[in-house]
């Protein structure tokens, strides 16, 4: 199944299946959802036009629990990820990071860059709190 959202499709978390009760709850804008992994917005509390999470709709607390099958979507899904946010919004760069600390289960964050201020770590820290545009 490849269902492509990229046209902006609203899916609430109760039309998604049971597989993804890990998900944060709400309503998003999911961009893709495949087989093994969504890729949808991040919620507006982070502040940041175009954030992209891309997540694996099983619970994955380790590399090792993603699937072969899963990997070769990946990256697919990571560059799909990256051309709509160059799209629609023209960021100056596009950071790709996992850490996977605060939320136990894999998943990757897409995040842009807009200003020439703040880059690589201190903009990320900045950026994955919700901090972007606060003082």
């Amino acid at each position: 199944m490849h269902k492509s959202l990229l046209d902006g499709e609203n899916f609430n978390q109760n039309q998604i299946n049971n597989n993804l009760d890990h998900l944060d709850k709400g309503e998003f804008h999911f961009f893709r959802l495949t087989d093994h992994w969504v890729l949808r917005e991040a919620e507006s509390e982070k502040s940041c036009k175009g954030y992209l999470y891309l997540e694996p709709r099983k619970h994955s607390e380790s590399f090792t629990d993603i699937s072969s099958e899963a990997y070769k979507e990946l990256g697919v899904l990571i560059e799909q990820g990256m051309h709509w946010i160059e799209r629609n919004f023209h960021p100056r760069k596009i950071y790709t990071v996992t850490i996977s600390e605060a939320v136990p289960h894999i998943h990757f964050h897409l995040v842009p860059r807009y200003k020439e201020d703040v880059k690589g770590l201190d903009y990320l820290k900045l950026a994955l709190g919700g901090l972007l545009g606060k003082s």
